[in-house]
Parts: C-alpha cells; structure tokens; sequence
C-alpha cells in the first residue's frame, strides 16, 4: 500500500512526455524520399501519451524545396 503514494507521486512530477522521434529519423525518412537533408525545424510538436512531432526538412540538392516528416514515438512518416 506504501508504493501507491510514490508511484502516484512519480507519474505526476514527470512532466509532459514528447514524441521520441528526434531529428536523425526525420533526416532519414527525407532521404528516403530523395531529398538529400539539410536544415531541420520543428514546425508543430504536440505533448502528452500519443505525442508528436513535425518536422520541415530542407533539401540541400533542389534550392527552395523541403519536404514534411510527422514523427510519433519512434515512427516518422513523409507528410508532404
């Protein structure tokens, strides 16, 4: 009965939890999708359980031209 407390005490002082997908996954997916990864900003990233990230990737090879990368977790995916 005495680990209920803690437990109930760690899971609120944890803070907010982000998606895990960090920018190497979201520079991968890009180069995957033939667009050789340069600057990476993170357009939209959403806390919580099923956190989430959004990421703009420039591509180094056309000028002007970027493609999207939603990250949840560890799992990205091309947007656009």
């Amino acid at each position: 009965m005495r680990a209920v407390p803690v437990l109930l005490a760690f899971l609120l002082g944890a803070g907010p939890v982000f998606a895990a997908g960090a920018e190497p996954e979201a520079k991968s997916v890009a180069a995957a999708s033939n667009c050789k990864p340069g600057k990476t900003e993170v357009i939209r990233q959403i806390p919580g359980g099923n956190g989430e990230i959004v990421y703009k990737v420039a591509c180094t090879d056309i000028k002007e031209m970027f493609v999207l990368v939603m990250c949840r977790l560890r799992l990205c995916s091309l947007l656009r």
